[in-house]
């Protein structure tokens, strides 16, 4: 062999181990992304499964319906959910990544351990399959939440958008894209017909979801005042005062223990529900009254509304079991 084939040959295996190492990199990346945000992703997909069981009857429905498609349809929808608010997450870390770094998060992508190709990747590859997951469904009207819920998370941190950037509307969009994850497992193969039968329970779900996950965003919001303030954002926070700001949430959970008794006594669905769901409203609220001393107290904040995370896990339950139980 010569000394040149000997020379290439090193060469052409030099480049496949670096080929390799950067296929492994892209791959770690990937799942350094995915495991930043899986918490929240799976909080979201939760919210579909609320939607999905929240439903008078479909319990009874799934027993009696055995089509193979209605259960690929229903099962389908809390992977859509998934994929699409992890990858709304991430994108946003993108594009929040210089802001971010001043705030002294710990992110991937500001603290530099994943590139933004990489990150743009990861969120092609997630909202494109749900894409393509949504089509498989055959059902126009989840077809259209997803198009919706897609639409949300680019407009949300799109630069010449940026909802995220917005007075209330911040935190309404955030909101509305949770009541959608609830309302797509609405959709689900068993379940269209039991809504159009009991709309009640289609609005309770979501309004309760939607109040919830407002406390939280505008709780997150007061551990970004700073970083925000410098940045020019409009938070609820900035606008109306840290103070005003843990009022308003306090008066939305007292919101959160009268509305599922409004919703009983239009329909009288069962009194465990709304008995669950005003204990919980109480709880948060005065969990919102012990961190009133802490305003100001950027990691003090940040830590409240990690601890707020479990509430939604539990709130989804009361939902859930409470319909359950009817």
């Amino acid at each position: 062999m010569s000394i040149l084939q000997s020379s290439g040959m090193e060469r052409n295996a030099q480049k496949g181990k670096a080929e390799e190492t950067l296929q492994a990199s892209f791959l770690r990346s990937q799942l350094i992304l995915f495991q930043s945000r899986k918490k929240w992703g799976i909080m979201y997909s939760l919210a579909t499964v609320t939607g999905i069981l929240c439903l008078p009857g479909v319990l009874d429905a799934m027993s009696h319906q055995t089509a193979v498609f209605s259960a690929i349809q229903t099962l389908v929808l809390p992977i859509i959910t998934l994929l699409i608010s992890t990858g709304m997450y991430i994108l946003n870390d993108l594009i929040d990544s210089d802001l971010d770094r001043a705030n002294g998060k710990k992110r991937p992508i500001p603290s530099g351990i994943v590139s933004k190709r990489q990150a743009w990747a990861f969120v092609i590859i997630l909202n494109g399959t749900a894409a393509g997951l949504s089509l498989i469904t055959f059902n126009p009207v989840s077809i259209a939440i997803v198009a919706v819920m897609l639409t949300i998370g680019i407009l949300y941190s799109a630069r010449r958008v940026a909802l995220e950037n917005r007075f209330v509307i911040k935190t309404l969009s955030i909101a509305l894209f949770y009541m959608l994850c609830a309302l797509l497992g609405m959709t689900s193969g068993f379940g269209m017909n039991i809504v159009m039968a009991n709309p009640l329970a289609a609005l309770r779900t979501v309004a309760l979801l939607g109040t919830m996950i407002f406390i939280s965003s505008t709780l997150n919001d007061l551990g970004d005042v700073e970083g925000d303030r410098a940045a020019a954002r409009r938070t609820i926070p900035i606008v109306i005062g840290e103070a005003n700001t843990v009022k308003m949430a306090i008066v939305l959970s007292a919101g959160i223990a009268v509305m599922p008794w409004i919703f009983f006594a239009l329909s009288y669905s069962g009194i465990m529900m709304p008995i669950s769901a005003s204990l919980f409203g109480l709880f948060v609220a005065t969990r919102l009254v012990k961190i009133k001393n802490g305003l100001g107290n950027m990691e003090f904040m940040r830590s409240q509304h990690k601890k707020l995370f479990p509430m939604h896990l539990v709130l989804q339950s009361i939902i859930s079991s409470g319909t359950i139980m009817i």
